[in-house]
């Protein structure tokens, strides 16, 4: 069996950050366009790189969460992303990430990082095994929802995303994976089994 993450509703964790993801902080950085090579590319181009240090410029009023899902990515925190490097993943880009109001000022209480698969780094579609979930199909034969998932055995590592719009945004996990974080106590997240893809609202 696998798993993803759920948000869980904890003080200080919103369900939307407020707010866009820079290079540096400067005054009035908040009203800039996020339109660097990183962040945005073509529809035929691959993202530039992730810098090694980005900054998180919102006017939420104080972060912290552990994991949350934003600007197609995630932030975490410093002791989840130090669960994550024992695990077995393929590539994950990870950008220290400094959280500051438009002022200048931090409203982090932790230690955050910003990560992000890109496209090609993603699970195929096919792990996952479409006659245990339950799905729903456009004409087309595309997905058009997913009630119940059920990801193949085979699977070797133990945190990826999948290549499918209908699950964007999500993460999953295995079994040993699922273990290690549920003993973190995440703070806005918690570990759910794959079957309630359907019902819950991504961390």
């Amino acid at each position: 069996m696998f798993y993803t993450l759920a948000f869980k509703k904890d003080k200080n964790c919103p369900t939307f950050i407020d707010g866009v993801i820079h290079e540096s902080f400067s005054p009035g950085a908040y009203d800039d366009a996020m339109d660097a090579d990183w962040h945005d590319a073509g529809p035929d181009e691959a993202l530039a790189p992730l810098p090694k240090k980005l900054v998180l410029i919102t006017k939420d009023k104080r972060y912290d969460f552990d994991f949350c899902t934003a600007f197609e990515g995630h932030i975490v925190s410093e002791r989840f992303l130090k669960v994550f490097q024992t695990l077995k993943t393929s590539r994950w880009e990870i950008a220290e990430l400094e959280i500051v109001n438009p002022k200048g000022v931090s409203v982090a209480q932790r230690q955050y990082f910003f990560m992000r698969q890109q496209r090609i780094d993603k699970e195929p579609v096919d792990v996952i095994d479409q006659t245990q979930s339950k799905i729903n199909f456009r004409a087309s034969g595309e997905i058009k929802n997913i009630i119940s998932l059920t990801i193949k055995e085979n699977v070797s590592i133990d945190f990826f995303s999948i290549d499918e719009i209908t699950l964007l945004g999500f993460v999953f996990l295995s079994p040993h994976a699922a273990t290690v974080l549920k003993e973190l106590d995440l703070v806005g997240a918690e570990v759910v089994d794959t079957e309630k893809v359907g019902s819950i609202d991504r961390a």
